[in-house]
């Protein structure tokens, strides 16, 4: 195979794949902004699901236990379980959550949720640690992003 054959169809493999993912993503999602029409919120956690139930919901998701609706699937094989997690219809999220914005709350429960069952904690990168600490070029960016997503990272 010649270089200009496998630079084509390396070129072809690439965007079947970034059509086959618009497909999917539009079949899913019917706004185009990346959420779920239905509000559904999911994370994958590795490990058991009984990790999960036994005590009832983990203390993340604890607090908003009486305005969610959660299910729990099993992941592709060997990697755990899947906990999908929405507010449900006519819930009244102000009382549980005063001026916080649900939706945040929600993805802060869940992404808190996956590492405490995993980690056996709920790491934290803010506070920034204390002191002089030299600013990297990286650092700098990482820092950036981070003032930027103001939370709204991926679960």
């Amino acid at each position: 195979m010649g270089v200009k054959t496998a630079v084509a169809v390396g070129a072809a493999s690439v965007a079947v794949g970034l059509v086959t993912r618009a497909l999917v993503r539009d079949k899913h999602d019917t706004d185009g902004d990346g959420r779920h029409p239905e509000g559904w919120k999911a994370v994958t956690i590795l490990g058991g699901a009984a990790a999960f139930s036994e005590n009832g919901y983990p203390e993340p998701l604890q607090r908003l236990a009486d305005v969610l609706e959660i299910r729990l699937d099993s992941a592709p094989p060997d990697n755990g379980f899947e906990v999908h997690a929405r507010l449900r219809d006519g819930a009244d999220a102000k009382a549980v959550l005063g001026d916080e914005d649900p939706d945040q709350a929600l993805r802060t429960a869940l992404r808190d949720t996956k590492q405490l069952i995993e980690t056996g904690e709920i790491l934290r990168a803010t506070p920034r640690p204390h002191g002089h600490r030299p600013t990297t070029l990286l650092g700098a960016a990482v820092d950036k992003a981070e003032d930027d997503a103001k939370g709204e990272g991926v679960l």
